[in-house]
Formats: structure tokens, C-alpha cells, sequence
């Protein structure tokens, strides 16, 4: 049964499919509808302009174009898009980029599956569109 607590709708970008489809299962057992997916930054900005989402999950460390260089141009084409990274990275320095350079939040990558999920909500909750 799906609940339908958080009817936002989502961008979940990330090279590693089953990682991917991780994010997708929580994020859909919240309610949020997943609009669109990405496995590198190119198709991350392709996506994020043509489904304008609510909330873009992004990895940092991805081929073609890095997480990084793509928040740059998400951030270009919305100054308010609500945008959280996904690292593998426990370094206070990544996370402090990231925040710098626009994100709202990161999440990190590599934590048991129940934490993932209570940080995907927690990310949810702090979603002022969802």
C-alpha cells in the first residue's frame, strides 16, 4: 500500500542502477512520485528541465558530467530548485561544497538501508513543494 503523505514529484539521478532503484522504492513507499531518472550528469540537466521536479536526488560521482558541474546548471535554471546530493563521501569538505554551491542538502551513500530511508524522509519533510 503506497501513502500518499508526500505527493511530490521526484528526480533521482544515479550511475548505479541498483542503488537507483533503492532510492526509487523508498522514496515511492513515501507517497512521491518519481518523474524522471538519470545515470550521469548530462542526462540529469536534461531531465531536470524538461519534468521541472520538486525534489532532484543527485549523485556527485557519476560519468559523462560529475553531480557537481550538474547542480551548477539545475541551479542555472532554477535558483530554487530543492536539490540534495548523494555521496559515497563522509568529508565535511564535500558536503560543504555542496551546500555552497547550491544544494539544500546531501545524503550519505553506504548507511543501512533503515537510515537511507528515514534520511529520504527527513528530506521530504524539509521539501517546502512536496
Amino acid at each position: 500500500m503506497q501513502n500518499n503523505e508526500y505527493p511530490c514529484r521526484v528526480l533521482v539521478v544515479e550511475d548505479n542502477k541498483p542503488t537507483r532503484d533503492l532510492l526509487k522504492m523508498f522514496l515511492q513507499g513515501f507517497g512521491a512520485t518519481v518523474v524522471a531518472e538519470a545515470d550521469n550528469g548530462e542526462e540529469a540537466v536534461r531531465a531536470f528541465d524538461a519534468h521541472k521536479p520538486d525534489l532532484t536526488f543527485l549523485d556527485i560521482e557519476m560519468p559523462v558530467k560529475n553531480g557537481m558541474d550538474a547542480l551548477a546548471e539545475i541551479i542555472a535554471i532554477d535558483p530554487a530548485a530543492h536539490v540534495v546530493m548523494v555521496t559515497a563521501s563522509s568529508e565535511m569538505n564535500v558536503a560543504n561544497r555542496c551546500i555552497d554551491a547550491g544544494a539544500k542538502n546531501y545524503i550519505r551513500k553506504g548507511v543501512a538501508p533503515g537510515v537511507l530511508k528515514l534520511m529520504l524522509k527527513a528530506q521530504l519533510d524539509l521539501c517546502e513543494t512536496c
